[in-house]
């Protein structure tokens, strides 16, 4: 009578439990990053003349389409499609361990770097309007006008880029690793 039941251990309740600290670990990590994108914007696009800030808000409208890119491909890609690059050991394992994570990897791609550029690009749009507009411009147009420009990219940029990321999902895997593959030190086998 005073035996306690024994909870089962299923597959199923630890994936739950990964999943749920991945969502902790996540939510973190940005809180953290963009906060400090955001300091480090400010500061920037404060003291900076408008063509560091036209400069800043183009590489940071670039790493956000490509990075949206690379989600998409990891996560429309599959094992067989890569298959033909198995003969690069090293860059084919990190493959493999991207779309082993393709939730997770599409969620830092997509979603966590996608919004801290977005914090970015929206820091240096409004640091180009208010030199524009102390340069005795057209304040409302000048905002609508850079606003407007700046989505028209982002969502254009984006939406082109996708089409060739799943159709050429495991070049883009691939390219992905290669590059993680250089900051990746090879582990030394045991004999």
């Amino acid at each position: 009578m005073g035996k306690r039941k024994k909870r089962l251990k299923t597959p199923e309740s630890g994936k739950h439990r990964i999943a749920e600290m991945w969502v902790i670990k996540i939510t973190l990590f940005t809180f953290a990053g963009a906060m400090m994108c955001s300091f480090v914007s400010q500061i920037t696009t404060s003291r900076s003349d408008i063509t560091v800030s036209v400069m800043l808000l183009a590489f940071m409208l670039l790493i956000s389409i490509i990075f949206d890119g690379i989600g998409l491909s990891v996560a429309s890609c599959s094992v067989e499609k890569l298959q033909k690059y198995a003969k690069f050991e090293k860059q084919y394992n990190i493959a493999l361990r991207l779309i082993k994570n393709a939730e997770k990897v599409n969620n830092f791609c997509a979603d966590v770097v996608g919004d801290m550029c977005g914090i970015l690009s929206g820091a240096c749009g409004a640091s180009i309007v208010l030199q524009l507009c102390a340069q005795g411009q057209f304040a409302r147009w000048t905002a609508i006008t850079v606003s407007s420009v700046i989505a028209a990219i982002t969502v254009g940029g984006k939406a082109s880029l996708k089409k060739i990321a799943v159709k050429n999902s495991e070049e883009f895997v691939f390219m992905s690793a290669r590059i993680i593959s250089i900051f990746v030190k090879n582990k030394k086998r045991k004999k």
